[in-house]
Parts: C-alpha cells; sequence; structure tokens
C-alpha cells in the first residue's frame, strides 16, 4: 500500500488527521510508528491553530531536511493552502473547504510528492 493510501486508511480507523500522516511516513522522518502516534497526538483536531495534517507533514519536512526544512515547509504550506483554501483548521472546517479525511489525503499526496523530487 502507497503511504497516501495508508494515511487515509490509519485516518479511516482509530488515528486523528495528524498521526494519519505522520504515521504513513514515520520511516521518512526517521522514527517509529509508535513514536509517530505519541508525537502526533498533541496536534489534531486543529488544536494547534493548523490543520494536524499539515503539522505532521512538516514533521517530516522537518526531521528529513533539517535546517534545510523551511523553504520544503513554505513550498508545502503553499501548495496545501492552494489545493484547500487555508491552513487552519477552523477555517477548513468553518467554512466545508475539505473534509478531514480529505485533508489527510491532500497533506499525504504533496508530502509524497515533495519527497519523490
Amino acid at each position: 500500500m502507497d503511504k497516501v493510501s495508508n494515511a487515509v486508511e490509519l485516518m479511516k480507523g482509530a488515528h486523528s488527521c495528524s498521526q494519519s500522516v505522520l504515521c504513513a511516513f514515520c520511516e521518512d522522518a526517521g522514527i517509529t510508528f509508535e513514536d509517530a502516534e505519541k508525537i502526533a497526538a498533541p496536534y489534531s483536531g486543529g488544536r494547534k491553530i493548523k490543520c494536524g495534517a499539515v503539522c505532521a507533514a512538516e514533521i517530516v519536512l522537518q526531521n528529513k531536511f533539517g535546517a534545510a526544512a523551511e523553504e520544503k515547509i513554505s513550498e508545502f504550506e503553499q501548495k496545501f493552502q492552494s489545493k484547500v483554501g487555508a491552513l487552519n483548521c477552523k477555517d477548513i472546517r468553518r467554512n466545508n473547504l475539505r473534509p478531514c479525511i480529505g485533508c489527510v489525503e491532500d497533506s499525504a499526496t504533496i508530502l509524497s510528492t515533495m519527497l519523490a523530487n
């Protein structure tokens, strides 16, 4: 199963938006699945303002690219905002821009493409 499909399946199960993305890409982030579940937990449901799926992708990018991550994170945010219409969870939900599972799929798709390049 590819990472995008894995993230979506995790979201359909017992994982939050942030956990779904970070767990699907845990190897890219250099962490275990179990650590990904714990690390991502506080980011779900917009608790950190930004969409949890975005926060999880940013953790992957930070872990993967270190000091060079800021440029990658900016690129990711621009692509996500262009696709979904917002980065803030409340804005996404309030304006019915995309359901949470759609944000997980979009985040995972963008992240997968960026990591492949």
